[in-house]
């Protein structure tokens, strides 16, 4: 019956909620006597149970986000807000960006939101709030089945829009929770991978998601991994590291990646990696990393090339992705890293003490055997934990964290450097910052360059801020990756970044260049908060 539905809160946080919303809810609810109530979201905290609720989200307020999200944990909540604010709330059961906010919209979300109270629609959980309850529900029941499934975007015909790809996502999720088992738990771990843990055997072995592999109409193809028992939480790693190598292969040997072909180009890309790690084809070129207040260089990422008999210089764009399906990463990864730390003896012969950084992928980080053969490495090539960086994902992380968090712990506590790379595109970076064992950022280039464009009240430069204050807060050290002009310098500068990188200071370069440019700094850099110069 209306009158047995639960009462709908309408909550504003920094400011009250407009009254055109109110007004559109007080339309949506007319049905139902005494169904709305309007407020703050401070005066209805702790929200009463059995309740749902709607929020405008706050903008830039640490304190007041952290009030939503839990609210967003407690109860079923509807929200509303700009796209780049999505990170924040994981765990929210409906999200509304506010540029396409309409009443049709909002329509559409209060069903959803309904849907979620009345079980139609599953919780999705984000990574950290799913292992919580996994291991809760294992101590209670130890006859469970794991299942991962994976998305695989196709781009749109009217352009591969952040637009389009949000409601494409959240199209796909729409389905993910309403076909699932009804005791399923289902949690979000990456953008386009979730995992579902459920006793219907039955269910799971089904179809039960469309793959739309043969539809192009549809914007994704979807991949299920073969369901495996779950006994105990200490069997999660293995399970969720034996269903993505099971899904990598599946991506691998479909005839038709992302609704297309394969072109000639990538057929040969594939077949070539094990020749061309036989014959020595790869080699790294090193981007010098600048400490943004003394201009001196302080660290240098290694970057992997590839130079095709062939095809001429190979993007890592174009072939990581496939060594990764290949079973070839870990190879392809273990030469980088031994390289790397080679040439740091070579810059240390030379008086130069600088430190190294290199990017790790999800597949090296999730062996078990990982933090040993990384601390045995060093040991081998006498190279101080410290002067070590790794750069990972948050893919990397997140995905077996039951292996890879205890592997970067280990090399955390060794002294190595571990770094969340392209900081920012992640929907769940922020919610988790401060239970991943890094100790810094990298902020993305696409937060980077644009700033030497944008005025400084512009949401993105307010995002940047908010970042690195953020960081500031949680004692990680900061780098901005794209700097491209002396503007977008200044900005990064004056907002307090400690390290920058880019083409404006040095593009990639070999060992002897990087050597020479350590040895002698010739351009010059303004330290902006003295007005004197430094040699850069």
């Amino acid at each position: 019956m209306d009158t047995e539905q639960p009462m709908l809160l309408a909550l504003g946080t920094d400011s009250p909620m407009p009254d055109f919303l109110t007004d559109w809810l007080s339309q949506e609810t007319a049905h139902q006597k005494n169904a709305l109530r309007v407020g703050m979201l401070d005066a209805f905290i702790p929200v009463p149970e059995g309740h749902m609720v709607v929020i405008t989200v706050p903008h830039g307020d640490p304190e007041q986000r952290d009030r939503v999200q839990e609210v967003t944990l407690q109860v079923p909540t509807l929200l509303i807000g700009f796209a780049d604010e999505r990170a924040f709330y994981p765990d929210a059961c409906v999200w509304i960006d506010a540029d396409h906010l309409t009443p049709h919209a909002l329509k559409h979300g209060l069903t959803e939101l309904r849907a979620c109270v009345a079980g139609q629609l599953r919780p999705l959980l984000a990574r950290q709030n799913w292992m919580l309850q996994c291991r809760s529900l294992l101590e209670r029941n130890s006859d469970l089945m794991l299942q991962l499934v994976s998305c695989r975007w196709r781009p749109a015909a009217s352009g591969d829009s952040a637009e389009i790809r949000f409601d494409t996502q959240q199209s796909f999720e729409h389905q993910l929770r309403a076909s699932a088992p009804a005791d399923a738990l289902i949690g979000k771990l990456l953008d386009d991978q979730f995992v579902i843990v459920s006793q219907s055997t039955k269910h799971l072995s089904e179809k039960w998601v469309r793959s739309h592999d043969d539809d192009t109409s549809f914007l994704w193809t979807a991949f299920l991994s073969t369901p495996v028992p779950l006994h105990s939480y200490d069997d999660l790693g293995e399970a969720l590291q034996h269903c993505v190598r099971e899904i990598e292969r599946s991506r691998m040997m479909c005839s038709r990646i992302g609704g297309r072909s394969l072109t000639a180009d990538e057929s040969i890309v594939v077949k070539d990696l094990i020749r061309a790690l036989r014959n020595k084809e790869f080699y790294l070129e090193f981007q010098p990393q600048f400490d943004s207040h003394t201009a001196t260089i302080v660290g240098a990422e290694a970057l992997l090339r590839w130079l095709h008999p062939e095809l001429g210089m190979v993007p890592p764009t174009a072939f990581i992705r496939d060594a990764e399906m290949a079973g070839l990463i870990r190879t392809l990864g273990s030469w980088a890293l031994r390289e790397t730390l080679n040439v740091w003896k070579m810059l240390n012969d030379r008086g130069i003490n600088i430190r190294m950084a290199v990017n790790v992928s999800f597949p090296e980080v999730a062996d078990p055997d990982y933090a040993d053969k990384v601390l045995d490495l060093l040991d081998e090539t006498g190279v101080p934990a410290a002067s070590l960086e790794l750069e990972l994902t948050e893919t990397a992380m997140m995905l077996d964290a039951s292996v890879s968090l205890n592997n970067l712990n280990r090399l955390k506590l060794a002294g190595v450097r571990i770094v969340l790379d392209d900081f920012g595109t992640g929907f769940s970076s922020l919610s988790h910052l401060s239970d991943l064992p890094i100790t810094g950022i990298k902020l993305d280039r696409a937060f980077v360059t644009p700033l030497s464009h944008d005025d400084e009240n512009s949401a993105r430069r307010h995002i940047v801020a908010t970042m690195l204050d953020l960081s500031k807060r949680l004692k990680l050290e900061t780098t901005a990756e794209g700097i491209e002009d002396q503007s977008c310098l200044e900005v990064i500068h004056s907002l307090g970044c400690d390290r920058v990188q880019g083409y404006f200071y040095a593009q990639p370069m070999s060992v002897d260049k990087l050597i020479e440019r350590t040895c002698v700094q010739e351009s010059v850099l303004v330290d902006y908060a003295s007005g004197q110069q430094s040699l850069f």
